[in-house]
């Protein structure tokens, strides 16, 4: 009995909130529409809690507020006369400020692609929508039919201008899509209702037949467009949340500083996809390139140099030539100090690391009239070549792994690197990298002899390349070289004295050149000692 009761008390005040619309031009109001904006705003506070960094849910909820706080009307028809027109004032107030929200939350969701001028006419709309209502509050009912014409052609201006403008967004905004499907009948609705409203203001006779249809249209229509805003925020679902965001950002930045420590030829070599695949003991059996380079009297440089400056002029270092290597698919190994060592694999690496260390030649001449203009001192450096098998891998314990490289190929390139160095030559390959060349004729160069390298038991064939060289030494290289190789053809002959002879010569071009020095001494001694041993 109890039930029945409540049953029929609440649908006579529905009745009577529906039928008190009668000649009104404003949305209807029931506990049902109550209900319905009251759902939504509680969904999107709850998606507001789950994605507690989106920008688009509290504005969606702050809309959804307003349009059930435009419900409370519904309470109107059992308050006294003078209370109910004050409880009208204020859900007609939040009918008006639900416009200023509906544009918040529409640029949120759309992702700031609507345009500041409707934005700015919404919020003008809402204070003259809230500015009318008070009015109408304080002037009372005899009032209420001319301000009720002016809010209701306020609200549907402001609809009527919401679709070209959201229409605009859609262009590059899914979300505006969504939005828009909603915003059109919303409009069209409101804009009928304005006309009624307006012509009933004016005296028009209607005939009453279409004063029971315009309140219910406008909640329906204002449902729709809430619906649609609810479905066009939720887009934001599909894209990851700012966490999510932070999270692949800072994994994205641990990646980062990963690679700049391993090198990703490092882990393609050994066949991995990611750094986390590495294992102690991963290693792979290939033929490369080694190339190794250092600076030419850096101890001594560095003793005129504070750390800071130490680290600055390394730096500046290798920020030029580090690039030249990867230029010509080579990867740094490591870095020994002012020493690099580097690999190149590409069909056996030969002829791009012979390239890489011409270019660096050049690019250390480029430098060093950099320095001049500074007042520093010229630098140079000395590089060494070798092709090999070498075994690349993982070694360590672990929880300390290290990337690297291993074999007698690699201890080979590092002697070749310190011969430069006592020959005072910039650049010295093998017998083996020569070989390797595809044409070994494209470049000026010559052969410095069979090298007894510490650690090996036969010499090694070496040769220096002269490209890169500052074109006036490289003049005086070549003009040495035709002495220099008439002395190392004297000196496998045994005709020492002829030997020191050409080297004399081969230095009277390039009084520096270590290596026609080390030849001369070497065939003076011999010639003084014809029984002393060979190199």
């Amino acid at each position: 009995m109890e039930k029945n009761g409540s049953y029929c008390y609440y649908k006579s005040m529905i009745a009577k909130s529906l039928s008190a619309y009668a000649g009104e031009f404003l949305p209807a109001a029931s506990p049902w529409l109550l209900a319905f904006w009251a759902a939504l705003l509680a969904f999107a506070l709850a998606l507001r809690a789950y994605r507690t960094r989106s920008p688009v849910y509290l504005p969606a909820a702050l809309f959804f507020a307003a349009m059930a706080s435009s419900q409370l009307g519904v309470f109107s028809p059992g308050l006294g006369d003078a209370m109910a027109a004050a409880a009208r004032a204020l859900p007609v107030a939040m009918l008006g400020a639900s416009r200023a929200a509906l544009a918040y939350a529409a640029d949120k969701a759309c992702d700031g692609l609507t345009r500041r001028a409707w934005r700015i006419a919404s919020y003008a709309a809402a204070g003259l929508v809230i500015a009318a209502a008070a009015a109408a509050a304080l002037l009372g009912p005899s009032s209420a039919s001319a301000f009720q014409a002016g809010i209701a052609a306020a609200l549907a201006a402001h609809a009527a201008l919401t679709v070209p403008f959201i229409a605009a967004a859609a262009k590059t905004s899914p979300a505006a899509v969504r939005l828009l499907g909603g915003a059109v009948p919303w409009a069209i609705a409101w804009l009928s209702a304005a006309a009624l409203a307006v012509a009933r203001a004016a005296g028009l006779d209607l005939g009453g037949s279409l004063d029971g249809y315009a309140p219910v249209a406008l909640a329906a229509a204002d449902g729709l467009v809430g619906a649609a805003l609810m479905l066009a925020a939720m887009m934001e679902l599909a894209k990851p949340a700012p966490e999510d965001t932070a999270l692949d950002e800072y994994a994205a930045r641990v990646d980062a500083s990963i690679k700049r420590f391993i090198p990703m030829e490092f882990l393609e070599h050994l066949e991995k996809t990611d750094f986390f695949d590495l294992r102690l003991g991963d290693h792979v059996r290939k033929d490369m390139t080694i190339f190794f380079s250092d600076i030419r009297a850096f101890t001594e440089l560095s003793e005129q140099l504070t750390p800071e400056e130490s680290f600055a002029f390394i730096n500046s270092y290798l920020s030029r030539v580090v690039p030249i290597i990867d230029e010509h698919e080579g990867f740094i190994d490591k870095y020994m100090g002012d020493g690099i060592m580097a690999l190149f694999a590409m069909n056996g690496g030969a002829d791009q690391a012979v390239e890489c260390a011409v270019e660096m030649q050049v690019k250390m001449v480029e430098y060093n009239g950099h320095r001049a203009k500074m007042s520093y001192r010229p630098i140079s450096m000395g590089i060494g070549i070798h092709t090999g098998p070498l075994m690349l891998g993982v070694v360590g314990v672990s929880d300390r792994m290290e990337g690297t490289v291993i074999s007698d190929a690699v201890n080979l390139s590092s002697r070749l690197q310190s011969i430069a160095k006592a020959f005072n030559i910039p650049l010295v390959i093998s017998e083996r990298t020569f070989m390797q060349l595809d044409d070994p004729g494209r470049y000026k160069y010559r052969f410095i002899g069979k090298v007894r390298v510490k650690g090996k038991d036969a010499p090694v064939s070496v040769f220096e390349i002269f490209d890169g060289l500052p074109e006036e030494l490289f003049e005086r290289k070549m003009k040495s070289n035709t002495f220099f190789e008439q002395g190392m053809m004297a000196y496998y002959q045994k005709d020492y004295s002829q030997g020191v002879f050409y080297f004399k010569r081969a230095l009277e071009s390039v009084p520096d050149d270590g290596a026609s020095r080390f030849y001369l001494e070497t065939c003076l001694r011999k010639a003084m000692s014809p029984k002393s041993a060979e190199i």
